[in-house]
């Protein structure tokens, strides 16, 4: 089975990154994402999914993040990489 994941947009209020660095997190988040959810797994229960999104409605809650001001990309995609799991965590 497998686990789809999109995010139309990520908005990272007050962060200064430039287009280069925002891509660079993009992509290091989504190599940190992957290795999350192959090391720890996710939930079995997939095949609820659809009938429990459709019950909920769909929560938008800004996560926060506090990191160093000198944080580089790295350790900004391993943090998105942990909100992003724990979402998909409540979500299944």
């Amino acid at each position: 089975m497998n686990l789809w994941i999109d995010i139309e947009a990520l908005v990272l209020d007050g962060v200064p990154l430039d287009s280069v660095q925002g891509r660079r997190v993009a992509q290091l988040t989504e190599i940190a994402l992957a290795r999350l959810l192959d090391q720890r797994g996710i939930v079995t229960r997939l095949a609820s999914l659809e009938e429990k999104q459709s019950k909920e409605s769909r929560n938008t809650k800004p996560a926060n993040m506090k990191l160093p001001a000198g944080a580089n990309e790295a350790r900004w995609a391993d943090e998105l990489a942990q909100i992003l799991y724990r979402a998909v965590e409540r979500t299944l």
